[in-house]
């Protein structure tokens, strides 16, 4: 659900130094898992969807605009 400016969001995923957000916890947890077990390999994404837009935020430019479609596969929705 798309929420309002100012509510939140951002801190609930990035967090503060002091008070980590889900992403962080998440990566952490992650790189502790790989660090532990090792043979694994690990693909990411960090991805901005805004005004109906979506962008690779990993990619240096800040990227073209990624596109976005239905698969023939039922309701799933992959981007381009």
């Amino acid at each position: 659900k798309w929420r309002s400016t100012g509510t939140g969001k951002t801190f609930t995923m990035l967090g503060s130094e002091e008070d980590p957000g889900v992403m962080v916890l998440c990566l952490r947890d992650l790189f502790l898992h790989l660090e532990n077990n090792p043979g694994y390999q690990v693909w990411l994404s960090y991805l901005e969807i805004y005004n109906e837009l979506v962008r690779d935020l990993l990619v240096p430019s800040g990227g073209k605009n990624l596109d976005l479609r239905e698969e023939n596969r039922g309701a799933k929705a992959g981007v381009v």
